[in-house]
């Protein structure tokens, strides 16, 4: 018996998109049938190793393939996006979903009009200490999460640090507060390089009662990224780089253990691509990557801006 292989591209293979390129490529269910790249230089070449047609222009593969991942600049997702959800293919959209919230609002309503998946891609959910965290915080009642790294002049940053960084654990906090609803929000963002904010800190009250701190930087001495949560009878602390939990109950022994599993991207786009297939329901569905979007515009609104001293 023939396995049958959904027919996916590949659009963008910035560092990311090669990522997703190399990962279907080794899905025995997936054949990766196209890449899109507006830079030529490489282009030929990386699709001939993975035995796919190479393009410049992603109107070329439209109704082509029956799945796609949109992993061009934010500002680009909203147009990609719809074109191939127009064309009946589903689409798994990288975070930030879209540039602005009545964009991804479009995205969502049109998936559901053309009954096509549309996932967004925040990976952090397809950490297996991640998934553990969910299951084991019930009843947050305060989340604190520190995401930071240092200056890298050479990373795109097509968005600010909240779209950049912050947005994974505002995405894992409306994860963990099931049905909760943001009531008050507010925080400071910082500019240091670029015409966006480099540094934020917010805060977050949400309808449970659970409040959330959340800071994050990509101006920082090191590399970190750290959520603690603390229920009414334990505080568990996970780190998102070690995948290590540890879980402090009020009353007993300290348990720390580290989670295993599969690569995170890998999961992801096993996952997007059984929810192809009708396997699996989306864990971050159109409506989700909205909903944390909606959050981190209303933030960067509420935020107090403050911009390095003018040099004389």
């Amino acid at each position: 018996m023939t396995l049958r292989r959904t027919k996916v591209a590949v659009i963008g293979l910035g560092q990311w998109g090669r990522n997703h390129a190399r990962i279907y490529a080794g899905l025995p269910d997936v054949e990766l049938a196209a890449v899109v790249d507006v830079n030529n230089a490489d282009l030929r070449g990386f699709a001939h190793r993975y035995k796919a047609e190479a393009f410049t222009d992603y109107r070329k593969v439209l109704g082509r393939v029956e799945a796609v991942s949109v992993v061009v600049p934010t500002n680009l997702h909203f147009e990609v996006a719809k074109a191939f959800l127009e064309a009946d293919a589903h689409v798994l959209v990288e975070k930030p979903m879209t540039a602005t919230t009545a964009e991804a609002a479009g995205l969502v309503e049109l998936a559901r009009r053309k009954n096509k998946m549309l996932l967004v891609g925040h990976i952090e959910r397809f950490k297996p200490a991640v998934r553990r965290l969910v299951e084991l915080a019930r009843k947050p009642m305060f989340i604190q999460a520190r995401r930071v790294r240092p200056y890298d002049g050479a990373r795109t940053m097509d968005v600010g640090v909240v779209m950049d960084l912050m947005i994974h654990d505002i995405d894992v906090v409306l994860s963990l507060v099931r049905g909760g609803r943001i009531v008050e929000l507010g925080g400071i963002a910082v500019r240091v390089h670029n015409s966006q904010e480099d540094l934020a800190v917010a805060h977050l009250t949400l309808s449970t009662g659970c409040v959330a701190w959340l800071l994050a930087s990509r101006v920082s001495a090191d590399k970190a990224a750290e959520i603690e949560v603390t229920t009414p009878d334990r505080v568990i602390r996970l780190d998102y780089l070690k995948q290590r939990l540890a879980i402090h109950p009020f009353h007993g022994e300290v348990e720390d253990m580290a989670i295993h599993g599969d690569e995170p991207l890998r999961a992801e786009l096993r996952h997007f691509i059984n929810c192809v297939n009708g396997e699996e329901q989306p864990l971050v569905s159109g409506e989700d990557g909205l909903q944390a979007l909606e959050v981190a515009h209303r933030l960067l609104q509420q935020m107090s801006t403050v911009a390095p001293p003018v040099k004389v």
